[in-house]
């Protein structure tokens, strides 16, 4: 059903990711340490094919909202996933518990169980609070992102893009100092050179020259 959540599915060439959409919008389980899972920004309408998908992958132990604007499936998640604990960064917390009514907890728990390979990444000059998760492959570097880059409009039949994009909102309703942001992105691309984009927006993005195209679209965006 288009109103509810695609069943969970391994993400190609990212260890202990799985990935489910609803439409524009993405969810992905993130495999710990310990095998149980954390869901990276709920996406409402949870039904029985990501439930079924969920139960083959393991057990949900978190439910993270990942900026202070993803907390719209978090109330039904945790009614679904009663003992699931539900996390945010500290820069989203305090509105999250106001809004949702639920006890929010740091990232610290995660942290712990993230591994080796994965760790947040806490963005600098934005005002929603957002985290974002950097997992290393052999490879290749991957980044979960929420609101600062998205995809082109999700089509179940064109999986993956070359091509990433801001999401329109963002540059007003994300950003707080657009230069320290903007300079901050720019000096992480570097570091990181991730060649795959797994958004909470629109289509997943893989390219070797991704940073590259990044970097452009902080540049022009931001007038750096």
């Amino acid at each position: 059903m288009t109103n509810q959540l695609s069943a969970f599915e391994k993400l190609d060439g990212v260890v202990g990711v799985y990935v489910a959409h609803k439409g524009n919008l993405r969810c992905a389980a993130i495999r710990l340490t310990d095998g149980r899972l954390c869901l990276f920004s709920p996406v409402r309408g949870i039904g029985p094919t990501a439930l079924e998908s969920l139960a083959e992958i393991g057990e949900v132990a978190f439910l993270l909202a990942p900026n202070h604007y993803h907390h719209m499936g978090l109330r039904e998640y945790a009614g679904t996933f009663p003992d699931a604990r539900v996390c945010a960064p500290d820069g989203a917390a305090p509105r999250l518990r106001k809004v949702t009514e639920l006890p929010v907890e740091s990232l610290e728990a995660i942290e712990n169980l993230l591994g080796d390979e994965a760790s947040f990444i806490t963005p600098e000059g934005l005002k929603t609070g957002e985290v974002w998760l950097r997992i290393k492959g052999a490879k290749k570097t991957s980044w979960l992102v929420v609101d600062a880059f998205c995809g082109p409009q999700f089509r179940i039949d064109a999986m993956t893009s070359s091509e990433p994009e801001v999401l329109k909102p963002f540059p007003t309703y994300g950003t707080g100092n657009k230069p320290l942001y903007a300079a901050w992105a720019t000096a992480q691309i570097r570091d990181d050179k991730p060649e795959i984009l797994i958004p909470c927006h629109g289509t997943i993005v893989r390219a070797q020259d991704l940073p590259a195209k990044l970097e452009k679209l902080i540049e022009v965006t931001f007038k750096t």
